[in-house]
């Protein structure tokens, strides 16, 4: 019985409460690392589910528009223009909803529409920008069908 009660004694010490101690702080904040991490995962995906529908409709219609106005580029420019700022305006509300793979398939298409100025020479760059607007269309459809999945 004294060897027994000799070593709980020696099993706590001052000195192996400090390190139990810190390996609890040091696993407390792992954990609460990885559920605030879980949550806006969590957060992101509610997000899209509920706001994503009507945005990529939206933009489906103003890539369709675009191409409309693309087969008639010379008569056009302005339409163009325009529906390349509502394209624009629909990608950046879309990007704060996303995930990181999706941000950086929009991140390109936003920085070619804010790069490209639409003018009777540059007929070539738009129909590039419309092609990657119609890239992110598909890839965020696809995106939403694979969150039916989860749960």
């Amino acid at each position: 019985m004294s060897r027994l009660s000799s070593i709980i004694k020696e099993l706590f010490t001052r000195e192996n409460f400090y390190i139990v101690g810190n390996v609890f702080s040091i696993a407390s904040f792992v954990i609460s690392v990885f559920v605030l991490w879980n949550i806006r995962n969590l957060r992101n995906t509610y997000r899209f589910r509920a706001r994503s529908p009507s945005l990529i409709k939206e933009l489906s219609k103003a890539g369709s528009q675009l191409n409309k106005f693309l087969n008639e580029y010379d008569d056009s420019l302005v339409q163009i223009r325009e529906e390349m700022t509502r394209a624009a305006v629909k990608l950046r509300s879309l990007r704060r909803n996303v995930n990181r793979d999706q941000r950086r398939s929009i991140k390109p298409v936003l920085s070619y529409i804010d790069h490209c100025d639409v003018s009777v020479q540059n007929e070539e760059r738009v129909r590039v920008v419309y092609i990657e607007i119609i890239k992110v269309i598909e890839e965020l459809k696809d995106y939403k069908k694979d969150l039916e999945w989860e749960v």
